[in-house]
Protein backbone atom coordinates (compact mmCIF):
# COMPACT_ATOMS: atom_id res chain seq x y z
CA UNK A 1 0.00 0.00 0.00
CA UNK A 2 0.98 3.47 -0.94
CA UNK A 3 0.50 5.95 2.16
CA UNK A 4 -0.96 9.61 0.94
CA UNK A 5 -0.47 12.84 2.45
CA UNK A 6 -3.80 13.46 5.32
CA UNK A 7 -5.48 16.71 6.55
CA UNK A 8 -7.38 16.80 10.22
CA UNK A 9 -10.91 18.68 9.54
CA UNK A 10 -13.93 19.59 12.02
CA UNK A 11 -16.15 21.87 10.22
CA UNK A 12 -18.48 21.88 13.11
CA UNK A 13 -21.05 24.59 13.40
CA UNK A 14 -20.84 24.20 16.64
CA UNK A 15 -20.24 27.01 19.56
CA UNK A 16 -16.59 26.33 21.04
CA UNK A 17 -16.44 24.53 24.10
CA UNK A 18 -14.67 21.79 26.13
CA UNK A 19 -17.35 19.46 24.81
CA UNK A 20 -17.61 20.43 21.50
CA UNK A 21 -17.93 16.92 19.10
CA UNK A 22 -14.61 16.83 17.30
CA UNK A 23 -13.49 14.81 13.85
CA UNK A 24 -9.75 14.10 14.71
CA UNK A 25 -7.46 11.07 13.67
CA UNK A 26 -7.72 11.38 9.96
CA UNK A 27 -5.94 8.34 7.78
CA UNK A 28 -6.06 7.83 4.34
CA UNK A 29 -4.67 5.42 1.73
CA UNK A 30 -5.16 4.54 -1.35
CA UNK A 31 -4.59 0.57 -2.23
CA UNK A 32 -1.58 0.36 -4.24
CA UNK A 33 -0.91 -0.50 -6.91
CA UNK A 34 -3.19 2.49 -7.84
CA UNK A 35 -7.22 1.00 -8.43
CA UNK A 36 -8.70 3.97 -7.52
CA UNK A 37 -10.06 2.84 -3.60
CA UNK A 38 -9.06 5.01 -1.21
CA UNK A 39 -9.26 3.53 2.48
CA UNK A 40 -10.23 6.54 5.25
CA UNK A 41 -10.53 6.24 9.03
CA UNK A 42 -11.64 9.06 11.34
CA UNK A 43 -12.40 9.43 15.39
CA UNK A 44 -15.26 10.85 16.19
CA UNK A 45 -15.06 12.82 20.36
CA UNK A 46 -18.57 13.65 21.62
CA UNK A 47 -21.95 13.27 20.61
CA UNK A 48 -22.73 14.97 17.56
CA UNK A 49 -26.51 13.85 16.90
CA UNK A 50 -27.15 15.30 20.59
CA UNK A 51 -25.44 18.62 19.52
CA UNK A 52 -27.55 18.53 16.14
CA UNK A 53 -30.50 18.03 18.25
CA UNK A 54 -30.01 21.19 20.23
CA UNK A 55 -28.67 23.46 17.50
CA UNK A 56 -31.74 22.20 15.58
CA UNK A 57 -29.28 20.98 12.28
CA UNK A 58 -29.13 18.46 10.01
CA UNK A 59 -25.49 16.75 10.13
CA UNK A 60 -24.09 15.28 7.29
CA UNK A 61 -20.52 13.46 6.44
CA UNK A 62 -18.21 15.08 3.99
CA UNK A 63 -15.23 13.61 2.40
CA UNK A 64 -12.96 15.60 -0.27
CA UNK A 65 -9.93 15.05 -1.60
CA UNK A 66 -7.47 17.75 -2.72
CA UNK A 67 -4.71 16.79 -5.85
CA UNK A 68 -2.29 19.54 -4.53
CA UNK A 69 -0.50 19.06 -7.70
CA UNK A 70 -3.22 19.32 -9.99
CA UNK A 71 -5.07 21.74 -7.91
CA UNK A 72 -8.46 20.38 -8.13
CA UNK A 73 -10.99 19.32 -5.28
CA UNK A 74 -13.20 16.73 -5.43
CA UNK A 75 -16.28 15.93 -2.90
CA UNK A 76 -16.92 12.09 -2.42
CA UNK A 77 -20.21 10.77 -3.43
CA UNK A 78 -19.40 6.76 -3.90
CA UNK A 79 -18.62 5.61 -0.01
CA UNK A 80 -18.91 2.75 1.70
CA UNK A 81 -18.43 1.11 5.36
CA UNK A 82 -19.15 3.13 8.62
CA UNK A 83 -20.57 6.27 7.78
CA UNK A 84 -20.63 6.82 11.06
CA UNK A 85 -21.28 10.12 13.05
CA UNK A 86 -21.47 8.87 16.35
CA UNK A 87 -18.83 8.62 18.89
CA UNK A 88 -15.92 6.35 17.87
CA UNK A 89 -13.70 5.32 15.53
CA UNK A 90 -15.30 4.83 11.91
CA UNK A 91 -13.37 2.97 8.58
CA UNK A 92 -14.68 3.97 5.41
CA UNK A 93 -13.61 3.57 1.46
CA UNK A 94 -13.95 5.90 -1.23
CA UNK A 95 -14.41 4.47 -4.68
CA UNK A 96 -12.33 7.37 -6.68
CA UNK A 97 -12.96 5.05 -10.06
CA UNK A 98 -16.49 5.12 -9.65
CA UNK A 99 -16.80 8.43 -10.20
CA UNK A 100 -14.50 8.97 -12.92
CA UNK A 101 -11.44 9.77 -10.69
CA UNK A 102 -8.30 8.72 -10.75
CA UNK A 103 -5.71 10.35 -8.63
CA UNK A 104 -2.22 8.37 -8.81
CA UNK A 105 -0.17 10.97 -6.80
CA UNK A 106 0.73 11.21 -3.29
CA UNK A 107 0.39 14.78 -2.93
CA UNK A 108 -3.50 14.50 -1.95
CA UNK A 109 -4.76 16.05 1.26
CA UNK A 110 -8.35 14.37 2.68
CA UNK A 111 -10.60 16.17 4.70
CA UNK A 112 -13.29 14.33 6.73
CA UNK A 113 -16.01 16.59 7.96
CA UNK A 114 -19.41 17.01 9.54
CA UNK A 115 -21.62 19.31 7.03
CA UNK A 116 -24.31 21.21 8.90
CA UNK A 117 -27.56 22.35 7.41
CA UNK A 118 -30.77 24.35 9.86
CA UNK A 119 -33.64 22.82 9.92
CA UNK A 120 -36.75 24.67 9.14
CA UNK A 121 -39.07 23.23 10.92
CA UNK A 122 -39.07 21.23 14.11
CA UNK A 123 -41.74 18.64 14.98
CA UNK A 124 -42.81 17.41 18.45
CA UNK A 125 -44.49 13.95 18.64
CA UNK A 126 -47.31 13.86 22.00
CA UNK A 127 -49.01 10.74 21.05
CA UNK A 128 -47.39 8.89 24.14
CA UNK A 129 -49.50 11.22 26.30
CA UNK A 130 -49.52 12.94 29.77
CA UNK A 131 -47.63 9.59 31.12
CA UNK A 132 -44.72 9.35 27.99
CA UNK A 133 -41.35 9.45 29.36
CA UNK A 134 -40.44 11.31 25.77
CA UNK A 135 -41.84 13.13 23.44
CA UNK A 136 -39.53 12.06 20.11
CA UNK A 137 -38.61 15.50 18.08
CA UNK A 138 -37.40 15.34 14.38
CA UNK A 139 -36.08 18.04 11.52
CA UNK A 140 -37.62 18.74 8.68
CA UNK A 141 -36.15 20.78 5.89
CA UNK A 142 -39.77 21.22 4.53
CA UNK A 143 -43.00 20.54 5.00
CA UNK A 144 -44.74 17.06 4.30
CA UNK A 145 -46.90 16.01 1.25
CA UNK A 146 -50.36 17.83 2.65
CA UNK A 147 -48.81 20.25 4.71
CA UNK A 148 -48.92 20.98 8.16
CA UNK A 149 -52.36 22.72 8.23
CA UNK A 150 -53.98 18.88 9.08
CA UNK A 151 -55.38 17.74 11.89
CA UNK A 152 -52.41 15.78 12.92
CA UNK A 153 -50.15 19.04 13.56
CA UNK A 154 -52.84 20.19 15.91
CA UNK A 155 -53.52 17.42 17.82
CA UNK A 156 -50.46 14.87 18.59
CA UNK A 157 -47.56 16.47 16.80
CA UNK A 158 -46.87 20.02 17.50
CA UNK A 159 -45.09 21.82 14.82
CA UNK A 160 -43.02 25.04 14.91
CA UNK A 161 -40.95 26.92 12.36
CA UNK A 162 -37.69 28.61 12.47
CA UNK A 163 -37.44 32.71 12.51
CA UNK A 164 -33.96 33.59 11.37
CA UNK A 165 -32.20 36.69 14.06
CA UNK A 166 -33.09 39.93 12.53
CA UNK A 167 -33.67 43.65 13.31
CA UNK A 168 -37.38 45.28 13.26
CA UNK A 169 -38.68 48.72 14.85
CA UNK A 170 -41.21 47.49 17.97
CA UNK A 171 -44.46 49.31 18.74
CA UNK A 172 -46.78 51.21 16.75
CA UNK A 173 -44.42 53.97 15.47
CA UNK A 174 -42.55 52.55 12.46
CA UNK A 175 -40.57 55.46 11.78
CA UNK A 176 -39.12 55.96 15.50
CA UNK A 177 -35.20 54.38 15.50
CA UNK A 178 -35.36 54.54 19.08
CA UNK A 179 -37.56 51.50 19.44
CA UNK A 180 -35.17 49.40 17.40
CA UNK A 181 -34.82 45.78 18.44
CA UNK A 182 -31.75 42.85 17.53
CA UNK A 183 -33.11 39.85 18.04
CA UNK A 184 -29.31 37.97 17.73
CA UNK A 185 -30.74 34.10 18.02
CA UNK A 186 -32.87 32.53 15.23
CA UNK A 187 -36.08 30.68 16.94
CA UNK A 188 -38.41 28.32 16.29
CA UNK A 189 -42.15 29.38 16.66
CA UNK A 190 -45.17 27.58 16.83
CA UNK A 191 -47.00 27.18 13.37
CA UNK A 192 -49.99 27.01 15.69
CA UNK A 193 -51.71 28.70 19.04
CA UNK A 194 -51.18 25.45 21.54
CA UNK A 195 -54.49 23.44 21.10
CA UNK A 196 -56.29 22.08 23.75
CA UNK A 197 -55.90 18.46 22.79
CA UNK A 198 -51.59 19.42 22.66
CA UNK A 199 -52.32 20.90 25.99
CA UNK A 200 -53.94 17.56 26.97
CA UNK A 201 -51.34 15.28 26.31
CA UNK A 202 -48.73 16.79 28.16
CA UNK A 203 -50.60 17.36 31.34
CA UNK A 204 -53.42 15.08 31.22
CA UNK A 205 -56.07 17.78 32.01
CA UNK A 206 -57.82 20.51 29.66
CA UNK A 207 -58.39 23.96 31.42
CA UNK A 208 -61.36 24.57 28.92
CA UNK A 209 -63.45 21.64 30.00
CA UNK A 210 -66.18 23.75 31.88
CA UNK A 211 -66.21 26.77 29.20
CA UNK A 212 -68.58 27.28 26.34
CA UNK A 213 -66.17 29.35 24.74
CA UNK A 214 -64.71 26.86 21.67
CA UNK A 215 -64.68 23.27 23.26
CA UNK A 216 -62.58 20.67 20.81
CA UNK A 217 -59.10 18.99 19.73
CA UNK A 218 -58.20 21.76 17.26
CA UNK A 219 -59.26 24.38 19.01
CA UNK A 220 -56.78 26.78 20.72
CA UNK A 221 -56.58 25.78 24.54
CA UNK A 222 -57.82 28.62 26.46
CA UNK A 223 -58.24 30.01 30.15
CA UNK A 224 -54.84 29.27 30.75
CA UNK A 225 -52.35 30.59 33.02
CA UNK A 226 -48.64 32.04 33.05
CA UNK A 227 -48.10 29.46 36.46
CA UNK A 228 -49.63 26.91 34.86
CA UNK A 229 -47.59 27.11 31.91
CA UNK A 230 -44.61 27.85 33.69
CA UNK A 231 -44.91 27.01 37.44
CA UNK A 232 -46.02 29.82 40.65
CA UNK A 233 -42.19 28.95 41.91
CA UNK A 234 -39.31 29.07 39.69
CA UNK A 235 -41.34 29.40 36.39
CA UNK A 236 -42.08 33.30 37.97
CA UNK A 237 -38.58 34.49 38.30
CA UNK A 238 -38.58 35.62 34.73
CA UNK A 239 -36.14 37.64 33.62
CA UNK A 240 -34.32 36.93 35.90
CA UNK A 241 -33.98 33.00 35.39
CA UNK A 242 -35.37 31.16 32.43
CA UNK A 243 -36.43 27.60 34.36
CA UNK A 244 -39.65 25.94 35.20
CA UNK A 245 -41.33 24.19 37.70
CA UNK A 246 -41.34 20.39 36.67
CA UNK A 247 -44.45 19.83 37.14
CA UNK A 248 -46.11 22.59 34.48
CA UNK A 249 -46.57 22.07 31.18
CA UNK A 250 -43.20 23.60 30.04
CA UNK A 251 -41.80 21.60 32.89
CA UNK A 252 -42.85 18.24 31.59
CA UNK A 253 -42.18 19.29 28.06
CA UNK A 254 -38.99 20.23 28.62
CA UNK A 255 -38.14 17.02 30.85
CA UNK A 256 -39.90 14.63 27.88
CA UNK A 257 -37.99 16.35 24.79
CA UNK A 258 -34.53 17.48 26.43
CA UNK A 259 -35.00 20.67 24.77
CA UNK A 260 -35.77 24.25 26.40
CA UNK A 261 -39.18 24.83 24.92
CA UNK A 262 -40.44 28.37 26.74
CA UNK A 263 -43.16 31.60 25.87
CA UNK A 264 -42.06 34.25 23.17
CA UNK A 265 -40.92 37.28 24.83
CA UNK A 266 -42.60 39.98 24.15
CA UNK A 267 -39.70 41.41 21.29
CA UNK A 268 -39.82 37.33 19.68
CA UNK A 269 -43.77 37.32 19.44
CA UNK A 270 -44.10 41.02 17.76
CA UNK A 271 -41.27 39.64 15.20
CA UNK A 272 -42.48 36.79 14.54
CA UNK A 273 -46.41 38.86 14.46
CA UNK A 274 -44.78 41.46 11.59
CA UNK A 275 -42.70 38.94 9.66
CA UNK A 276 -40.74 41.66 8.08
CA UNK A 277 -43.49 44.00 7.61
CA UNK A 278 -44.30 47.34 8.93
CA UNK A 279 -47.77 47.69 8.62
CA UNK A 280 -51.07 47.77 11.46
CA UNK A 281 -51.30 44.55 11.01
CA UNK A 282 -48.72 41.45 8.72
CA UNK A 283 -51.60 41.63 5.94
CA UNK A 284 -52.03 45.31 5.53
CA UNK A 285 -53.29 48.27 7.14
CA UNK A 286 -57.26 47.53 7.76
CA UNK A 287 -59.07 44.67 9.45
CA UNK A 288 -59.99 42.01 7.50
CA UNK A 289 -61.60 39.01 8.62
CA UNK A 290 -59.82 36.72 6.23
CA UNK A 291 -56.92 37.07 8.37
CA UNK A 292 -57.98 36.84 11.75
CA UNK A 293 -61.24 36.05 14.28
CA UNK A 294 -62.20 39.12 16.20
CA UNK A 295 -65.52 40.13 17.68
CA UNK A 296 -67.16 40.99 14.56
CA UNK A 297 -67.00 37.25 13.27
CA UNK A 298 -66.21 35.49 15.70
CA UNK A 299 -69.53 34.34 16.70
CA UNK A 300 -68.88 34.69 20.67
CA UNK A 301 -66.19 32.41 20.50
CA UNK A 302 -62.69 30.40 19.54
CA UNK A 303 -62.37 28.75 16.23
CA UNK A 304 -60.27 25.50 15.35
CA UNK A 305 -56.98 27.11 15.02
CA UNK A 306 -55.32 27.56 11.50
CA UNK A 307 -58.99 28.26 10.03
CA UNK A 308 -57.58 31.77 9.21
CA UNK A 309 -54.85 32.72 6.73
CA UNK A 310 -51.18 32.05 8.21
CA UNK A 311 -49.05 35.44 8.20
CA UNK A 312 -45.97 35.99 5.45
CA UNK A 313 -43.98 33.87 7.59
CA UNK A 314 -46.95 30.80 7.83
CA UNK A 315 -47.98 31.22 11.34
CA UNK A 316 -51.44 31.32 11.96
CA UNK A 317 -53.53 33.29 13.99
CA UNK A 318 -50.83 35.59 15.21
CA UNK A 319 -53.73 38.41 14.62
CA UNK A 320 -57.33 36.99 17.11
CA UNK A 321 -58.64 33.70 18.09
CA UNK A 322 -56.98 34.28 21.40
CA UNK A 323 -54.78 36.10 23.02
CA UNK A 324 -50.97 34.79 23.15
CA UNK A 325 -49.37 35.15 26.69
CA UNK A 326 -45.81 36.29 26.44
CA UNK A 327 -42.55 36.10 29.04
CA UNK A 328 -42.05 39.56 29.76
CA UNK A 329 -43.77 41.46 32.82
CA UNK A 330 -46.69 43.83 31.28
CA UNK A 331 -45.11 47.77 31.68
CA UNK A 332 -43.14 49.93 29.39
CA UNK A 333 -41.53 48.87 25.85
CA UNK A 334 -38.12 47.47 26.25
CA UNK A 335 -35.92 47.97 23.23
CA UNK A 336 -32.41 47.50 22.12
CA UNK A 337 -30.41 44.24 22.14
CA UNK A 338 -32.73 40.61 22.76
CA UNK A 339 -34.64 42.48 25.20
CA UNK A 340 -36.47 41.21 28.21
CA UNK A 341 -38.44 43.34 29.36
CA UNK A 342 -39.24 44.83 33.59
CA UNK A 343 -37.97 43.07 36.50
CA UNK A 344 -41.02 44.02 38.32
CA UNK A 345 -44.83 43.82 37.68
CA UNK A 346 -48.12 41.37 38.19
CA UNK A 347 -48.41 41.39 35.00
CA UNK A 348 -47.35 39.28 32.10
CA UNK A 349 -47.80 40.69 28.75
CA UNK A 350 -50.77 39.26 26.13
CA UNK A 351 -50.68 39.53 22.54
CA UNK A 352 -52.53 39.73 19.04
CA UNK A 353 -56.05 40.12 20.51
CA UNK A 354 -58.92 37.42 20.42
CA UNK A 355 -62.81 36.71 19.74
CA UNK A 356 -64.10 38.66 22.09
CA UNK A 357 -62.00 41.67 21.15
CA UNK A 358 -62.00 44.45 18.34
CA UNK A 359 -59.78 44.26 15.58
CA UNK A 360 -57.72 47.19 17.29
CA UNK A 361 -56.62 44.77 19.90
CA UNK A 362 -55.26 42.49 17.14
CA UNK A 363 -52.65 44.53 15.40
CA UNK A 364 -48.84 43.73 15.48
CA UNK A 365 -48.22 45.88 18.55
CA UNK A 366 -51.24 46.02 20.64
CA UNK A 367 -49.83 44.71 23.84
CA UNK A 368 -52.59 44.08 26.94
CA UNK A 369 -51.34 42.73 30.52
CA UNK A 370 -53.24 39.96 33.02
CA UNK A 371 -52.53 38.50 35.77
CA UNK A 372 -50.66 35.31 36.37
CA UNK A 373 -53.21 33.41 38.38
CA UNK A 374 -56.77 33.92 36.95
CA UNK A 375 -57.64 32.22 33.79
CA UNK A 376 -59.89 34.57 31.09
CA UNK A 377 -61.34 32.75 28.26
CA UNK A 378 -59.38 34.73 25.82
CA UNK A 379 -56.42 33.70 26.82
CA UNK A 380 -53.87 31.21 25.08
CA UNK A 381 -50.55 30.92 23.97
CA UNK A 382 -48.05 29.99 21.88
CA UNK A 383 -44.66 27.83 21.70
CA UNK A 384 -40.86 28.94 20.89
CA UNK A 385 -37.71 27.25 20.95
CA UNK A 386 -34.38 29.83 21.47
CA UNK A 387 -31.18 28.56 19.50
CA UNK A 388 -27.71 29.59 20.10
CA UNK A 389 -26.41 32.82 18.23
Amino acid sequence: MRRMDCALCALLSFAAAAATPTITGVTAQQRYPWNGKVDISYTVTGDIAAEAKQKAVFTSLQVTAIDMVANSTNTATQLSGDLSLKSGTHTIVWDMNAEGLTFKSSNVVFNVSCETTPATYCVIDLSGGANATSYPVTYLSEPPSGGFNVNEYKTTKLVLRRIEAGTFIMGDDQNDESHRVILTKPFFCGLFEVTQKQYELVTGTNPCSSSSYGIGDTYPVHSVIYTLIRGNSNGTKWPSSSAVDSWSFMGKLRTSTGLDFDLPTDAQWEYACRADTTTTYSYGNSANGNYMWYSRNSFSGTHPVGSKIANPWGLYDMHGNVFEICLDRYGALTFGTDPKGGDSGAYRVIRGGCWSFSADSCTSFFRGGDDQSSGYDHNGFRLVRTLPE
